[in-house]
């Protein structure tokens, strides 16, 4: 027990302290929220910072584990297992020094000295992300020359404090755990080195829906997913979106710019290392327009690179497809930093490019945020750029107007002295000029000549009024010329004339986006909830179908007019030398196989036709049934009339257009359109490897007539499915197709081979008919896109016949 004078003593010592002019802060346990919640302002970021301290800490991979999460209103007190988030790296991981020293340093980065090697974040703070997503932190981590580690963390403890609580008064304490303890407490076979946090008692409901944004936020983050880093959501929860079960138990990606890459026109411009030049380039359809260097003028830009994509109908149709997502729900220009996304830039309705308010003033000629999507990617090894402490944003200094500056009033002064718009800003607007002035995005005229503009609805009402407007080469080759004129000091230039003047073959088709309008607005009615109007717009586009497949037919019977001599010598099978020389004095072998692929399509086209109109006349069709059957003589009509006015007139070959495609995502497109078409809709086809990229210049045209045969004979020969396999060896793109129907016949087990030969051919099961010249065809025209195909056996694959294709 103190004595009186001892406390005495002690009261005169405090007092000498409160009088002392040696001050310093004291932490108060209430930082905790400030640092944590307060500046982690959601779930979604605070997941991704700690995914980001992952990747700093050197990891290739972190596993995002969500185990049990559901909703509390399905939960029952103790009968379900406690909602879990782990985040698992196999990075460098921590000693007890670095958890004492650093971890539980608050805003200790040791980020912030090194240099040439560009970290996610140097603020200190991620860590607290933990706090924000549940009250329960426990921390493995093994180094790979220290102990297993374990801390365990109630954040709660620091929460509800009184003024004289400082943050290190609350005792913790890191245990020491031996191996096998540790690996199963981890759940892993074997850990040598990295960290684990399992986060309990979760502060927030997860929804589906709410897990489904935190993904897309994923995806979207970093740009080097898939290539040096990886994140792999794992869950045992059985959900019921499909979008999550298509994501569950699987690396998340981010490649759609480069999936749009040969659907769109877009821009990639970029600012070297060292801040010295610009190089631009500006592409249609994955054709290269034109590209230049520039000096930059941008003190203070340097490791910059940006990529613009133009989304025009089509493309915004392909993107909903292929991405289950609308693009204008996805967002649109996206901010990378460091390799990094800083949010909130590029989200839904964020318009931090100014770019709809700019449209606002002028929406024919303007880009919004609605007709573009893409990226930035700054590499700040100069610091030039400052992160806002929340995660939201960058500090608006001298590089951030540099960058994006877009109101006059905010330009940024060059290394010459003259004031100019933001680089970004530059460069979209030459995206702009093109997409505007040389592409005219709004390419719809009225026969009638009484709309100066048409929208989709107008053409909805009467298809056939309608019609699409050629691109003009010259408009396009002068919109090129005005990047001459530029602000930029071009020190040199290249310019496209060949792609210019085939531009406008591109634009054939545009009028077909518009029957997908229509099939979107009544896709939820059957046929008799469609209202007399919607039944009338029915009935033009079969007139418009039909009309179309009546032309098709009429020059169809001219080519095979010309074709005679060759139908009655095909009725001999095996007198090859006798077909050939017959063939040769009449069509040539491209003229061979063009009239081969009419006669299969028309007799798709027949057959859709009746049981459309039968179907319609008698009420017997659902909603579903009609748009099927309508995309399917829509795709055979419009291939029957391009092939047969390609065969119908001398030096044809010149018109097999020659375009620079992914021939792995053609084929997949392709045959899935085939898959869902009248004739074919018993043909299950699946694609092996579909996320493989093969750029390559072939006759798209070649390359359908090579599809369509290899899909007819797998069905003429009993298949219900057929496989495509696509791998890469030492740079070339080996192609397996293979089905399950009956095989190759015995006819040619000695020389399979021969099936290749103009003429030869055996009996496919009744009902089937064939002439021999399919695959003699198609080989043909792989040849000549350099490429080869072989017979490799039955059963390899699939229990039918399997074939190689090898693009070399």
């Amino acid at each position: 027990m103190l004595k009186q004078d001892d406390i005495e003593k002690k009261l005169d010592a405090e007092n000498n302290d409160i009088d002392s002019l040696d001050v310093n802060f004291i932490a108060n346990a209430g930082v905790k929220d400030i640092v944590g919640r307060g500046l982690i302002y959601n779930d979604n970021v605070a997941i991704i910072e700690l995914i980001k301290n992952s990747r700093d800490a050197f990891s290739s991979q972190v596993i995002l584990e969500l185990r049990d999460i559901i909703e509390t209103k399905d939960m029952l007190e103790g009968l379900v297992p406690e909602p879990t988030i782990i985040i698992k790296d196999y990075g460098t991981g921590m000693s007890k020094e670095g958890i004492k020293n650093k971890w539980l340093n608050i805003a200790y980065s040791e980020k912030k000295g090194v240099k040439n090697k560009q970290y996610a974040g140097n603020k200190g703070v991620g860590r607290f992300s933990c706090d924000r997503l549940g009250t329960i932190l426990e921390l493995y981590t093994k180094s790979r020359n220290d102990d297993y580690l374990r801390l365990k963390i109630d954040w709660t403890k620091f929460e509800n404090k009184g003024q004289k609580d400082e943050i290190s008064s609350v005792p913790l304490k890191i245990d020491i755990l031996d191996k096998y303890t540790f690996l199963d407490e981890i759940n892993e076979s074997e850990f040598i080195e990295g960290t684990v946090l399992v986060i309990k008692k979760l502060r927030s409901i997860w929804s589906e829906q709410k897990l489904k944004k935190l993904l897309s936020e994923i995806e979207k983050f970093s740009p080097v997913l898939d290539h040096s880093f990886a994140v792999h959501f794992k869950t045992n929860v059985k959900f019921k979106d499909k979008y999550l079960i298509s994501k569950s138990n699987k690396d998340i990606n981010n490649n759609i710019l480069d999936k749009l890459s040969f659907k769109t026109t877009y821009i990639r411009s970029s600012i070297d290392s060292l801040g010295k030049e610009i190089k631009t380039s500006l592409f249609f359809q994955g054709e290269t327009i034109f590209e230049y260097t520039a000096i930059n003028p941008y003190t203070s830009l340097r490791g910059v690179s940006i990529e613009i994509h133009y989304l025009d109908s089509l493309s915004k149709s392909y993107f909903t497809r292929s991405f289950s997502v609308k693009p204008n729900s996805y967002g649109s220009v996206f901010l990378f930093y460091n390799s990094f996304r800083i949010s909130p830039y590029g989200n839904e309705k964020n318009d931090w490019l100014g770019l709809d308010q700019r449209k606002s003033q002028g929406t024919s000629r303007n880009l919004g945020t609605r007709d573009i999507i893409g990226k930035i990617d700054i590499v700040d090894e100069n610091e030039a750029f400052s992160v806002i402490t929340s995660r939201e944003g960058l500090a608006h200094n001298q590089a951030y107007y540099e960058l994006v500056a877009y109101d006059a009033d905010e330009k940024a002064t060059l290394e010459n002295g003259n004031e100019e718009y933001g680089y970004v800003t530059t460069i979209i607007r030459q995206l702009e000029n093109f997409v505007v002035k040389g592409t005219d995005w709004n390419r719809l005229v009225d026969k009638l000549g009484e709309y100066k503009s048409v929208s989709a609805e107008d053409v909805i009402r009467d298809p056939s009024r309608f019609t699409v407007k050629e691109l003009s080469s010259s408009a396009v080759s002068k919109a090129t010329e005005s990047i001459k004129n530029s602000h930029f000091n071009i020190i040199d230039i290249d310019v496209n004339k060949d792609v210019i003047s085939r531009v406008k073959n591109i634009n054939d088709e545009k009028h077909n986006r518009f029957l997908s309008d229509f099939i979107k607005n009544t896709e939820e009615k059957t046929l008799e909830e469609l209202s007399p109007k919607e039944k009338g717009v029915v009935k033009k586009i079969l007139e418009v179908s039909q009309t179309k497949v009546t032309e098709a037919k009429k020059k169809v019977e001219k080519a095979e007019v010309r074709t005679k001599q060759v139908e009655n010598t095909l009725k001999i099978e095996k007198k090859k030398q006798a077909y050939l020389l017959a063939t040769r004095r009449t069509l040539s072998e491209d003229a061979d196989g063009l009239i081969h692929t009419i006669k299969i399509n028309n007799i798709e086209i027949k057959e859709g036709i009746d049981s459309l109109v039968d179907g319609i006349e008698y009420d017997e069709l659902s909603k579903e049934e009609i748009i099927a059957k309508l995309g399917a003589i829509k795709l055979y009509s419009l291939k029957s009339l391009k092939m047969a006015e390609i065969a119908t007139r001398s030096g044809f070959d010149q018109d097999i257009d020659i375009r620079s495609i992914d021939v792995v995502q053609y084929i997949k497109e392709y045959v899935d359109i085939y898959a869902s078409s009248v004739g074919s809709s018993s043909l299950d086809v699946s694609i092996i490897n579909e996320d493989l990229s093969y750029i390559r210049s072939v006759s798209v045209l070649n390359l359908s007539i090579v599809l369509d045969n290899f899909l007819s004979n797998s069905t003429k020969w009993g298949a219900e499915k057929i496989k495509f396999s696509f791998n890469l060896e030492q740079g070339k793109l080996i192609i397996l197709i293979s089905d399950d129907g009956l095989g190759l016949s015995s006819l040619f087990s000695q020389s399979p081979n021969e099936i290749f030969d103009l003429g030869v051919r055996d009996t496919p099961p009744e009902g089937f008919s064939g002439s021999g010249i399919g695959l003699y065809y198609s080989k043909t025209l792989l040849s000549a896109m350099g490429a080869s195909v072989e017979f490799i056996g039955n059963g390899t694959d699939l229990s039918g016949a399997c074939f190689k294709v090898v693009f070399k």
